[in-house]
């Protein structure tokens, strides 16, 4: 269409429109662009340019682009970032969303101008999140201030205050950590307000979304040293624990293979297998059964200094070693498994990734195997590589991924033996913070260097020490200012924490109907897509506050 006709109104949110000018005198040229977001890709053919046919282009402004103008036949849909031939100009314009620009090709050079300029990607997400971190502060310092003086009025001088040393308490740090990670992930679900920053990188790298699942199966690892142990040392058999622990993963599993047929007509032939519970339920029966088999029914208790200081280590040391053979495992097939057609070793996401060689490559042994064993009609059939690659079926829950996630989660089973062996808080804290530094640092040496890119698809190995630093990191800074200095109640994220279970299975089974999820007219700004979901997970909120109050809580 011509530049003039397109205006503001006609776009929406991540959109710019460019006009396409031509005072090419010779032949006609050809826009190809290459987004940022599509690794090692070849450039696509946009549209023709010519002096006969002005026409304006809508582009997407989410990831940078690199532009090439050629002088070509304009029969390739796509050519290689190394093929330079007939290139009359190359840039990489920085196009913001709602902008208007127009692109003039003249022999030899391109001209850039914009028209009107882009509004401010984050202005929505400053507002909105502003504004819920004043309600959110101005509702807990109330309620503090309210505690406060109806303690001061009813407090008896004569009676001496509590000794909390002398009772156990609930840790309310990791309810919090699990509400935090149950409500982002609504949030998420509900498209995150279009921010693509708030929602799942593409292949290789991490985006805030990235970090909810791997902290979900993280503090499931930290919880069972706290319910399992407490059994053991009541003496409860290891048989009574081994079937309840079966009994919930199967569960879990079943409710997952359910979940996965909402919205379908539940064909047997193409069921997709796998999923997020189900991949709950696997890694718990690992690492539950393997702690309820090894682990000590009393504390380990040692006399040597050095030895005390790591006792907690020590205590699962016949764990670690099941673990990290599990984790040599996936290493060894992932690098070393033959898969037909494909190099051995490829963590790419096939498609048009290394300009097409490996097509059918998505995810080297981690997809061959999902193929082999489920088939292809039972895995994942829409992930994001394929949109931007152009790639076929992969499961990011699948069968080899589940290793490294099992690792995962006993790193979360080491953060729960801390604080079993250790009730000083300060003891408690130094540790989680080495054990972050740990991680944090083999994980970024991995992921920067190219060893095992960041990869929540492949649920590579550097994904999950990023992922268990960032869970280390934010269990202590929750611990520090719920239980310890107590200037945080861990509202409003510890209540949902303590019924997450009820809160995943009600999103997922309300998650397109109202008065969960609504659309009002187009729906085409940040702003408004922001305020959809942020009601939704805010809405998921005041039901948890409700089965609270009512004393309802769902587990298996």
């Amino acid at each position: 269409m011509d530049t003039n006709t397109c205006t503001y109104d006609e776009l929406r949110y991540d959109r710019a429109c460019v006009g396409l000018r031509s005072n090419f005198e010779t032949a006609e040229t050809f826009l190809y662009s290459l987004s940022s977001d599509c690794e090692s890709c070849p450039y696509g053919r946009i549209a023709s340019i010519s002096k006969s046919n002005n026409q304006s282009v809508r582009f997407d402004t989410t990831y940078k682009s690199f532009w090439r103008v050629i002088e070509t036949d304009g029969e390739s849909e796509y050519i290689s970032a190394s093929d330079k031939s007939g290139i009359v100009c190359e840039l990489s314009p920085n196009v913001g969303q709602f902008g208007l620009y127009e692109l003039t090709v003249n022999n030899g050079s391109c001209d850039f101008t914009t028209i009107q300029e882009p509004s401010n990607l984050y202005t929505s997400l400053v507002v909105v999140l502003g504004a819920l971190l004043c309600i959110s502060f101005g509702s807990s310092l109330l309620r503090t201030g309210v505690v406060a003086l109806v303690k001061r009025f009813r407090r008896d001088n004569t009676e001496p205050p509590p000794d909390k040393t002398s009772t156990k308490r609930r840790i309310n740090s990791i309810d919090t950590f699990r509400g935090i990670s149950i409500l982002f992930m609504i949030f998420v679900n509900d498209g995150a307000g279009g921010y693509a920053i708030l929602e799942h990188v593409t292949w290789n790298g991490l985006f805030v979304g990235d970090f909810v699942f791997p902290c979900f199966v993280w503090v499931m690892g930290v919880c069972i040293p706290i319910s399992l142990s407490s059994q053991l040392s009541h003496g409860v058999s290891r048989l009574s624990l081994c079937c309840a622990i079966l009994k919930r993963s199967v569960l879990l599993f079943l409710i997952g293979l359910s979940l996965n047929t909402l919205g379908t007509d539940a064909q047997l032939e193409n069921i997709r297998i796998l999923g997020v519970l189900q991949r709950f339920s696997i890694v718990y029966l690992v690492v539950a059964l393997t702690f309820a088999l090894l682990n000590r029914r009393k504390p380990l208790e040692l006399e040597n200094l050095f030895l005390r200081r790591i006792s907690e280590i020590l205590a699962l040391l016949p764990q670690w070693l099941i673990i990290l053979a599990i984790l040599a495992a996936h290493c060894v097939i992932t690098f070393h498994l033959p898969v037909p057609n494909c190099p051995t070793g490829y963590l790419g996401p096939g498609g048009r990734h290394e300009d097409g060689k490996y097509f059918n490559c998505t995810g080297g042994a981690t997809g061959y195997i999902d193929k082999i064993v489920l088939g292809i009609d039972h895995i994942y059939q829409w992930p994001t590589s394929s949109t931007v690659y152009g790639s076929g079926p992969f499961d990011p829950e699948g069968i080899l991924g589940c290793l490294t996630t099992i690792f995962q989660a006993f790193l979360g089973v080491q953060a729960g033996m801390i604080l079993r062996y250790y009730k000083n808080w300060k003891d408690r804290v130094a540790r989680w913070l080495l054990w972050a530094a740990i991680c944090g640092t083999l994980g970024a040496i991995l992921h920067f260097n190219d060893f095992i890119p960041a990869n929540k698809n492949l649920w590579s190995l550097s994904f999950v020490l990023l992922t268990t630093c960032f869970a280390f990191l934010l269990l202590t800074g929750c611990y520090v200012l719920i239980d310890v200095t107590e200037v945080w109640r861990g509202g409003p994220f510890r209540i949902p924490g303590m019924n997450a279970l009820a809160m995943y299975f009600g999103h997922q089974l309300c998650y397109q109907i109202f008065p969960f999820h609504w659309r009002y007219g187009l729906m085409n700004t940040h702003f408004s897509l922001l305020i959809e979901a942020v009601w939704g997970a805010a809405l998921w909120t005041l039901v948890a506050y409700i089965l609270h109050h009512k004393r309802i809580y769902i587990t298996l």
